[in-house]
């Protein structure tokens, strides 16, 4: 292990594992708010694994969850955030986030003190864990996930091979965007070897839509806007929007690729608020030269070069204005 500036350590998967299963107490796995399926694949294939290993570990605050996921495995047993009461013994096990910032509000004072594994693929994690797995050149956190559980000799089962591929192909957009590597397609074919449900779970994530969410896009695609030559192309929602149809976050998750399917844009941005009492939402994805998360770093935020996203607060106009006025002036 290689000790980093601020003390802790970095990890290898092997090194990571043998830590896992070492561990005596509690692990209480985690991973950021409105878990995308990288997410919820991770931390729950984590969990079941270190399960089946003999260890004690449970999921908390994977919350909202929709019901494209309903196929997975150990949602049942899910901890929500405001019903998890911190034993002596835990510890957290933080996936697929970057920033402590990002986990649910109720778990992020135990956080603080308690964060001590970390498995990640942002390159702007910002080391918080005592021990951390930081690989940015994975294509997803399932990925590294599923190297730590190979080096610990864990067992395997369809339920963990299927969170994992959930990971996967969503963070890969189904094996189809530039962070696709070998070793993707490796794993995941390592992964059909445990009998995952391939159509299953492509028509649940991808292929069955909620009448809520198909009336929020029909808002959303009259606020686009295109800027700088058709190369900026914003759409966003506001509170009013999601009370119009019933509808919450969830029912617009990825509607930032609307903007990002325009032809010759090449930085797509999504900005939202469901609710008057949260911050505003900025979700971004860009083609190169631009990088999504150098450019939310600017308001905090943080993710991958092509993928990113920050909170901002204030209300959807205004920082609809902002987000505009900023890329106008970085744009080629």
């Amino acid at each position: 292990m290689e000790k980093t500036e601020t003390g802790d350590f970095s990890a290898t998967p092997a090194e990571m594992a043998h830590a896992l299963l070492q561990f005596d107490g509690r692990l209480v796995i985690t991973s950021h708010v409105r878990p995308d399926g990288d997410a919820v694949g991770s931390a729950l294939g984590l969990c079941m694994a270190l399960q089946a290993a003999g260890r004690k570990a449970v999921c908390v605050g994977l919350e909202p969850l929709g019901q494209e996921f309903d196929y997975l495995e150990g949602l049942a047993e899910i901890i929500p955030a405001d019903k998890y009461v911190p034993q002596e013994d835990d510890a957290m096990a933080i996936v697929d986030c970057g920033e402590l910032s990002r986990i649910n509000q109720k778990l992020r004072e135990f956080a603080q003190q308690s964060a001590l594994f970390c498995i990640d693929h942002h390159k702007s994690n910002s080391g918080f864990a005592k021990m951390q797995l930081i690989d940015s050149e994975a294509s997803s956190t399932a990925e590294l996930v599923y190297l730590v559980i190979k080096e610990g000799a864990m067992p395997i089962t369809r339920g963990i091979a299927e969170a994992l591929w959930t990971g996967l192909v969503t963070d890969t957009g189904r094996f189809a965007y530039s962070n696709t590597s070998a070793d993707s397609l490796r794993h995941g074919s390592e992964f059909l070897k445990y009998g995952v449900r391939t159509m299953l779970i492509n028509d649940m994530i991808y292929e069955q839509v909620e009448l809520s969410r198909l009336s929020l896009m029909q808002t959303l695609i009259t606020s686009l806007t295109l800027a700088k030559d058709g190369k900026i192309c914003i759409v966003s929602l506001g509170p009013q929007d999601y009370a119009a149809v019933g509808g919450d976050a969830i029912d617009s998750d990825n509607f930032v690729n609307v903007a990002r399917n325009v032809v010759g844009v090449q930085i797509a941005v999504f900005i939202w608020q469901d609710n008057e009492n949260e911050p505003v939402h900025v979700s971004m994805r860009t083609r190169p030269p631009y990088d999504a998360a150098s450019i939310c770093s600017e308001w905090g935020g943080g993710g991958h070069a092509g993928a990113a996203g920050a909170s901002v607060d204030g209300d959807v106009p205004s920082v609809r204005k902002m987000v505009q006025e900023h890329l106008k002036k970085i744009i080629r």
